[in-house]
Order: C-alpha cells, then sequence, then structure tokens
C-alpha cells in the first residue's frame, strides 16, 4: 500500500471522527499488519493506540474485518491466541477495523479506537470507502 493511499484514508477518516464530534485513534496498516499512517486526535487516550494497531493488524493478517474477529475469539479462543502469538501480541479481536483489499488480495486495514465500537467501525469504513469501499485500493 502506498503512502499516499494510506494517508487519504487517514483523511477520510479524521474528518469522520472530527464531524462526529469523536476524539480518535486512526492507523492504517500494510498487509503483514505493519503500520503505515497513524494520528492520535487530541484528546484520546494514549491506550487508543494499541487498541487501534491491533485491531488493524488483525483484520489486514486474517483479512477479516475486526467485527468478526471478535465472533471467532468467543468461539474459538485456541485460534485467536495462536493468531496473538504470531502477530506478536498485537490483536485485538473487537470491532473497529477494515480490511482493505486490491484485486480480491488484502493490501492492508484501518483500524480505529477511542470511541465505541460501533463508531469506531463507522469512521474505519468512511476511509475505507474512499479507495473503494474497502474492496479495491487504486
Amino acid at each position: 500500500m502506498k503512502t499516499a493511499e494510506a494517508q487519504n484514508i487517514l483523511d477520510a477518516c479524521r474528518d469522520e471522527a472530527n464531524k462526529m464530534g469523536k476524539a480518535v485513534t486512526i492507523i492504517v496498516v500494510d498487509a503483514s499488519g505493519a503500520p503505515v499512517v497513524l494520528e492520535r486526535l487530541d484528546g484520546t487516550a494514549p491506550m487508543t493506540t494499541m487498541v487501534a494497531e491491533g485491531k488493524a493488524a488483525g483484520a489486514a493478517f486474517t483479512g477479516r474485518d475486526s467485527a468478526l474477529l471478535k465472533a471467532m475469539a468467543e468461539n474459538n479462543p485456541a485460534i485467536a491466541a495462536a493468531v496473538a502469538t504470531r502477530l506478536g501480541g498485537k490483536f485485538m479481536p473487537v470491532q473497529g477495523a477494515v480490511v482493505l483489499k486490491k484485486g480480491g488480495v488484502v493490501v492492508g486495514a484501518v483500524g480505529v479506537s477511542g470511541a465505541t465500537s460501533e463508531e469506531d467501525e463507522q469512521i474505519a469504513r468512511v476511509g475505507a470507502n474512499v479507495v473503494g469501499g474497502g474492496e479495491n485500493v487504486s
């Protein structure tokens, strides 16, 4: 994923968060879960950086939005533990991250933390929609 693409996603997320009046952390990661861009808005708790990264890294690594990972972790904790181990503990199976794909291939994810899980996901989806609804990054 190109840095400019990731920045466009982050900018759209920031705009949505500001419109909603939510102080959040936004991160865009590549397919390996490595950060490409990150921003913690003023007034956001420091721990949201870790949570947003864990949501996004898990989504990118598994190719599933983090809302689905929450159910996976509840239904099969052994798999969740294995993913957490593989990601060096950077795995947060909580709603708020959306997978980004290009040509059907996962190229990254956008994760948000600081509001409710549903609001975090709403903000992440707005960012993903900038580049094709989370389905096609150009």
